[in-house]
């Protein structure tokens, strides 16, 4: 009886030992997953029925409102499970970050990989913060008011950064450099865009802005970055 109960607690344990950890500071949300993979999935988002995701959301930019996925439709060169794809050149995106083997890399985008090279995922998007200097803020970006989110590294972990409130980029940006993150890449959001979800400790799907579903674009996003149990 003893070495069956042992068998079901250890089974339980192997199911809800990966979640994802949220922090809050006054102006952000955190979000640290526990994973053994990453992999950028491109054309249809990952199902809450997919027990072994942990945390999903939209990455690259979408560059026009296509009624089917191409490859082409998504901002600059990707990679997916292991494989590189051809995007269309965003002139926007100046940094990138691939995975692969348990490490990782952000990168300026002239250093994004030509070949796949084993790096199972990689993308391409707006560098924010770069060894922990932020880059310099357009006069155009400067006042947007949105809710911000990104790809961060903080104290040598992986995780996804989101402002709390609608804020001017300029604010999100210190924001993230008062959180001391290392390195800083945006990720895709806006009405239809912004929609994300993830486990928490109980495995329990909790989901990012569900009003975004009824968005007319919310059809038309093409790519997430996704951690994996």
């Amino acid at each position: 009886m003893k070495q069956l109960l042992y068998i079901v607690v250890l089974g339980a344990l192997s199911l809800t030992g990966h979640a994802v950890t949220v922090e809050k500071t006054a102006n952000l949300n955190v979000y640290y997953p526990e994973y053994s993979k990453i992999d950028l999935v491109c054309g249809e988002m990952p199902k809450a029925a997919q027990k072994d995701v942990e945390f999903c959301c939209e990455a690259a930019f979408t560059g026009e409102l296509l009624e089917e996925f191409k490859h082409s439709n998504v901002a600059d060169s990707h990679i997916c499970s292991g494989e590189m794809k051809k995007g269309y050149s965003c002139k926007a995106n100046n940094g990138g970050f691939v995975w692969g083997k348990g490490k990782w890399k952000f990168m300026q985008k002239a250093d994004f990989p030509t070949k796949a090279d084993g790096w199972n995922m990689g993308f391409c998007q707006m560098m924010i913060i770069k060894d922990g200097s932020a880059r310099p803020i357009g006069s155009k970006m400067k006042n947007n008011v949105n809710i911000y989110r990104a790809l961060c590294e903080k104290d040598g972990k992986l995780c996804i950064v989101e402002s709390k409130k609608k804020m001017t980029y300029e604010s999100f940006v210190k924001s993230l450099n008062a959180y001391k993150v290392t390195h800083a890449l945006y990720l895709d959001m806006g009405r239809g865009w912004n929609y994300a979800w993830y486990r928490d400790k109980k495995g329990k799907v909790v989901v990012l802005f569900p009003e975004s579903k009824m968005a007319p674009s919310y059809k038309y996003r093409t790519n997430w970055i996704t951690f994996y149990k």
